[in-house]
Order: C-alpha cells, then structure tokens, then sequence
C-alpha cells in the first residue's frame, strides 16, 4: 500500500512537468421539448426551403430527385456572366452580335426570346438584362457564345462550376434550358435529342444560394418587373417579369418582399421557380419543381405557401451571444491546476432559424472535440482562449440539415489556469489514492 501511495505521490509531482489533454466537459442535461409544426403540403413534384446565408434547410419535399429545371438554368449561366465581369474578362459595354442559329431561335415566338436583328450588335448588360428578367433564351446563348466561343464550351463551363459546388448529379446539355429540339447544330455532343437539363431542388438551391452570396448585386436586375430592351434603338422592346411575386405583379404576396430569382418552364419541367424574400431584416430562399393545379400562377401559389410557412412559423433566433457560456457546456474539469474547473466561451455569437415556438431549452448541441481521441481533463497549465471543441446547435422534430458545410462553433477558454503548487499536487496525488483504493 505504501508502494502505491509513494506512486501516487509520483504522479502528482510529475504534474508539475508540461502537461496536455482534452476535454472533459460538466454538462448540463438540457430537455429538449418536441419543436414540430405542421408543415405544408406543396403540390408540385419537389420543394425546399432555406436559409441562403447559413444553408439551413427549413422545409424539404423529394428534394433529392433529379428532374428537369427549363431556365432556372440561367442562373448557372448568370454566375459566369457575373464571374467574368468580375474577373475583368468581360464588360457591360462590350457588344456582342448573334450568329445565325441564334437570329433564328429568336424568330421563333413560342420561346421566350428578345427581338433581334441579323446584323444587330447588343451591350452584355442589355442581354444579361433580358436573360435573368425576361427569361431570354438567345440572350443567354450570346453571353455564351462571347465567353467561351461556343454553347458546348460554355456548358463545359458550367459543369465545372457546379462540380466546384459540390454538384454530383447535375444533367447539364444547354445554356438555356431549352430542350435538344430547339438547338439545331448546337445540340451537345453525345445528348440524346430530347435532352434538357436537369437537377435536383437541392442542387437548384446550392446554385441560387452561390449567386446570393457571391454576387447579391443580381437582385437589382431579378428585382425589376418591367425594362425596355434596345432603348432609343429600332429594336426597342419593352419587356416584362416572369416573376410574378415581384410587387405590384399578380401573385405578389402580402406581408413580405419578393426579389428574385428565377422561373423556369419547359413541357418536361412543367412550371418551376426559385424565388427569395425579406422580412423583418431576414431572408430565405425557395425552390419548387413542378407545379401543379389548374391555376396559371401555380408555381407562385405553392412557393406562397411555402414562404409564409417559413415566415410565419420560423424565426432567426441568437442563441447564445459572442464570448458567452453555452448552458450544457459552461465549464471543463482541469487536473493540477489550481482551480478544479475552467469556464468555457463561444468564439462568436450563435444564430439559427428556429420555430417560433422554440426557446434556447429546445436546443440540444452536438459536441466535437477539437483533437480526435477520447475525452478526458484538461491537464494545467492551460492557456487563455484554448480551443477545447466545437459545438452544433440541433432542434428535435426538424431536419437539421444544411446544404454545404454545417456551421460549428468554437468553445475555449476564458481565463488561464496555472499549474498548483507543489503541496496541493501531493494532496491530490494522496486524495485520488485513497478514492481509488476504497
């Protein structure tokens, strides 16, 4: 018994050497009251809901399934234009002529088109313009034509983009989103004849969520229900919105603002539209495939539905401010230090979308340590800040799901925790002793 009481006290004395280990966190138990309301029934074929900021998903229905997307296509063809610009490879006062594929598609008035002449030469913004308002099919086959030369580069373009994303499953044959049948000698190699692109509402998500958050300036143009096109010119135009949640339009709804972002229809795709709204300061962004109903305005019927489910049930909520403590996770055990305890801290505040119904008791945290192995003490001496884990904040009854990264947060230390002195480690060594022996 001496022998292992000498060992002990060996062990507290060597604490004084540097020492290091991870977390063992004093937790408190939170419980977790059921945060489900009674969600929507979108009549269309897909639909998802989210925020674009964090890619907290608010609502999901056969959000996975690949289907048809017609000109929510013209949003990956907007990143480019966009990009370009960006990257001082393009300019809005470059002029750009159409060959003569693309006179004659925009003779074809079935199509949602721009008037053009065979010799006319057409400004980047005035076709940007037409594209992502009037929903210009050979608008967008001219922006393409003056970056990559030709639809099939430009497409090539674009399946890179969307694999940068993170896109897997993404069927990408045109600029546009028009059908093989209307392409002529542009068709894509290897397509079969009635191809048209294809995504998922997931993947149409990820893509409206890149143009808000990397060029917000396209809400200035998608926010417009009504531009002339060639202005002053003999190809003046006046054109209008497809986006009839825009105000002042038919479908405009009450009690929040309608800005974008994209409809889409092709007889395969049926009547689609990614759409995105504020209230309050705060703002989403919505996806519905396939409308369904005898309604003309069904795609802005069920994305009303889906967007006062969102505003009215679902609030941008801070859980926890910056440099506060998280309530199951407020302080970790330290071993030879001259306290017993070190209190913890958020590294920035806590936000997530959560029911109206919910408070912070409703929030569990998902816990991950910084550095891989098992929990255990922090080990003093321990510095001030010490990144200790990261924290996600989790609701029951919702899906917790993001698309793209989950958002984490850091937990550290608030102050530094000096190693005891001598005696006390001895102390410690003899008290562990004791404990472990009875």
């Amino acid at each position: 018994m001496f022998k292992k009481l000498v060992q002990y006290v060996m062990v507290s004395l060597l604490a004084l050497a540097p020492a290091s280990g991870l977390l063992n966190v004093r937790s408190t138990k939170v419980v977790a009251a059921t945060t489900t309301m009674a969600a929507p029934q979108i009549n269309a074929s897909a639909a998802i809901a989210l925020d674009p900021a964090t890619g907290q998903v608010l609502y999901e229905q056969n959000a996975e399934q690949v289907l048809p997307i017609a000109s929510m296509t013209k949003m990956i063809t907007a990143y480019i234009i966009l990009e370009q610009i960006k990257q001082g490879k393009l300019t809005w006062t470059q002029t750009v002529k159409p060959d003569g594929l693309i006179y004659q598609l925009s003779q074809n008035r079935d199509l949602t088109n721009v008037p053009l002449q065979a010799d006319g030469q057409y400004t980047v913004k005035a076709l940007f313009q037409a594209m992502m308002v009037a929903s210009a099919n050979d608008a967008a086959m001219m922006l393409a034509n003056q970056v990559a030369g030709s639809q099939q580069n430009f497409v090539n373009l674009m399946r890179q983009k969307v694999a940068d994303w993170g896109i897997k499953d993404a069927q990408l044959y045109s600029v546009s989103g028009l059908n093989n049948q209307f392409l002529g000698n542009e068709v894509y190699p290897g397509s079969p004849a009635d191809a048209e692109n294809e995504m998922s509402a997931i993947d149409v998500a990820i893509v409206a969520q890149k143009l808000l958050a990397d060029y917000p300036e396209v809400l200035v143009t998608t926010k417009q229900a009504h531009f002339t096109f060639g202005a002053q010119t003999s190809d003046e135009t006046a054109m209008s919105t497809w986006n009839l949640m825009l105000p002042g339009e038919k479908n405009a709804p009450q009690g929040y603002v309608v800005d974008g972002l994209k409809t889409g229809t092709t007889d395969k795709a049926g009547d689609c539209f990614t759409g995105t709204a504020t209230k309050d300061g705060q703002r989403i962004l919505t996806v519905v495939m396939h409308a369904n109903g005898d309604d003309t305005g069904r795609r802005f019927i069920e994305t009303n539905k889906l967007m006062q489910f969102v505003f009215d049930g679902w609030q941008a909520k801070q859980l926890v401010q910056a440099n506060q403590k998280v309530k199951a996770y407020q302080t970790a055990t330290v071993k030879y230090g001259r306290q017993k305890t070190v209190s913890l801290i958020t590294d920035k505040p806590i936000f997530m979308w959560v029911p109206k119904t919910t408070t912070v008791a409703n929030v569990k945290w998902q816990y991950q340590v910084v550095k891989g192995g098992i929990q255990r003490q922090l080990v003093a001496p321990i510095k001030k800040n010490l990144q200790v884990g990261r924290i996600t904040p989790q609701l029951q009854g919702v899906t917790n799901r993001y698309i793209g990264k989950t958002p984490q947060y850091t937990l550290r230390t608030k102050v530094n925790v000096p190693k005891a002195n001598l005696f006390v480690l001895i102390g410690d060594g003899i008290q562990e002793f004791l404990t472990d022996l009875f």
